[in-house]
């Protein structure tokens, strides 16, 4: 699991990374903690496809407010959980807006804490696809995934990391085990994640750079059924 911890409090930032840090290891949770004191820094990192499942962010950064941190990482389509931290409980109610999981006061309550964590590890498992690779399975979660193709007799995951899987077997089996809108089956041999398409055009062009191929005969349909996805999530796109 992938955390942002950002504090323009050197203290605050080491507190909740041991709080994290000792729930993951009770859980025992594979996680990595990024930690960042201002958000200028974290929305550039966010501008370059880094990921995180949870954001936990400080209310009153140094000459920044939280909030308009929180409402510039979604204008950036992040959809991950975004959780407060404060001294106060001003922009409480603020926090609906940019859809936040939680609003946690300072000092930092422990059980809050795990309560919050339970809730965003509940929500990480369902939207979470396992491989197995020889002797054990890997979760790989769906914001994760950048298209499926399919090989031969079997098939090939490939991941925002850069990472790829072997799977064996057909992508027909794989389109019905991620039974998610995300995923658009464009192609006979591609199953892509529109999350991930910066393009549309006569394939769709990723977020790192690779292309997937569309399906010709049905490409407006394609095309059209990628728009009403953006469309469905408040999205605007770019013309093709």
């Amino acid at each position: 699991m992938q955390i942002a911890v950002c504090d323009d409090s050197a203290l605050d930032r080491k507190i909740i990374t041991s709080l994290l840090s000792f729930y993951f290891s009770e859980k025992a949770i594979s996680y990595e903690i990024f930690q960042y004191e201002n958000g200028t820094d974290l929305i550039y990192d966010v501008e370059e496809s880094r990921w995180f499942d949870v954001i936990f962010l400080d209310i009153y950064l140094n000459g920044q407010l939280g909030i308009d941190v929180a409402r510039r990482l979604r204008t950036l389509h992040y959809d991950g959980e975004i959780v407060f931290l404060s001294a106060s409980s001003e922009f409480a109610v603020d926090s609906y807006d940019v859809e936040a999981l939680s609003y946690i006061l300072k000092p930092h309550s422990i059980e809050k804490l795990h309560r919050t964590m339970d809730r965003i590890i509940q929500k990480v498992e369902v939207n979470t696809y396992r491989v197995k690779q020889r002797s054990k399975m890997i979760r790989i979660p769906f914001h994760e995934i950048l298209y499926v193709e399919s090989s031969n007799s079997k098939c090939i995951l490939h991941r925002r990391s850069g990472d790829s899987y072997v799977i064996y077997k057909r992508l027909n089996e794989i389109e019905r085990e991620l039974s998610d809108p995300r995923f658009l089956r464009c192609h006979q041999s591609y199953l892509v994640n529109m999350d991930c398409i910066e393009q549309p055009d006569r394939q769709f062009r990723l977020s790192n750079g690779e292309t997937v191929m569309i399906r010709q005969r049905n490409l407006k349909a394609i095309r059209q059924h990628y728009m009403d996805y953006l469309a469905s999530k408040e999205i605007p796109a770019s013309a093709p």
